[in-house]
């Protein structure tokens, strides 16, 4: 398994600035077409993300791929990423996204009382946030490490500045990050946090995940054991052209992590979570979009912190 940070973002800000002024300028089914030639630019010149992305192929769908299934699992990802412009502009107009909503998550949501929406790298983040905060009225919070999206959080304060005066940089830590996530939630928000990914140097545990073994990170229990508030899962699938469905499971009402056996309980919590992160992964398998070196092998497990 690579650290994910060593693979650095191709995209440069000369060219996200196009695509935002396409985006914010152009109706989509008029920049769409332009997705083609650079889906095509980057799978020929991407042997890594190839690679990563014919393993995850391989698990998710139970045989080898074919050329089409990587074509498709890029070009989810290209289209995912132009949506996701549109989504934080408002400019929905072209786009079907539909609501998996259960009665329990209806039930969290009424009680105003603030929640943890636990996402990953997998489909639309952003379908959810139009569902959440567009259509239901919820306020939203994200918790982003600043230092390490600093592309996403210019594309948030361009497109949508509300949202971005209301991200929480996750790279404060400690018991101040703690406050200020506790503020936003007595506030009844909604605060969304990737529970997906470990840095190298992050404390993570080793779950078992479509077939091998992966590490997912400690943080995102630690904080649900000090806030001690609804832990809701969100998956944002996209089915293809304009269509989308947010989907969101109430996880648990709240966590509590046992002294005498803190790890044994984290550990279990990461599973359950690998488990319907799995689930999803196999309704919408060229949703995922982890392209590297994603799962343990024998050297990684035992260098991996804990």
């Amino acid at each position: 398994m690579s650290d994910w940070r060593s693979h650095k973002e191709r995209s440069t800000p000369a060219m996200v600035r196009l695509i935002v002024w396409l985006a914010t300028h152009l109706r989509r089914s008029t920049v769409r077409p332009v997705l083609y030639p650079i889906v095509a630019y980057f799978i020929l010149t991407s042997p890594t993300a190839r690679a990563a992305s014919k393993d995850y192929l391989q698990r998710a769908l139970g045989r080898t791929p074919r050329w089409r299934d990587q074509w498709r699992h890029f070009f989810a990802f290209a289209s995912c990423t132009l949506d996701r412009i549109f989504l934080l502009s408002d400019r929905v107009e072209g786009l079907d996204v539909d609501v998996d909503r259960p009665e329990e998550v209806r039930a969290v949501v009424a009680r105003s009382v603030g929640c943890l929406l636990f996402v990953a790298h997998f489909g639309s983040a952003e379908s959810l946030r139009l569902i959440a905060v567009n259509r239901r009225g919820l306020p939203l919070s994200i918790l982003l490490d600043r230092n390490h999206g600093r592309m996403l959080t210019q594309l948030l304060e361009q497109l949508n500045p509300q949202l971005a005066a209301s991200v929480i940089d996750a790279s404060e830590r400690g018991p101040q990050l703690v406050l200020k996530l506790k503020d936003a939630l007595q506030s009844g928000r909604m605060i969304g946090i990737m529970a997906d990914r470990a840095l190298a140097t992050d404390r993570s545990v080793t779950v078992d995940f479509l077939g091998g073994r992966a590490r997912m990170p400690v943080g995102p229990w630690q904080l649900a054991h000090a806030l001690q508030v609804p832990i809701v899962l969100g998956f944002g699938c996209y089915h293809g052209g304009n269509r989308y469905t947010a989907h969101f499971e109430l996880f648990a009402e709240s966590v509590r992590l046992p002294r005498e056996d803190r790890d044994g309980a984290i550990g279990a919590l990461a599973q359950r979570y690998a488990e319907r992160l799995e689930h999803y992964a196999k309704l919408a398998p060229y949703n995922w979009f982890n392209f590297y070196d994603y799962w343990l092998t024998g050297s990684d497990d035992a260098a991996a912190p804990h």
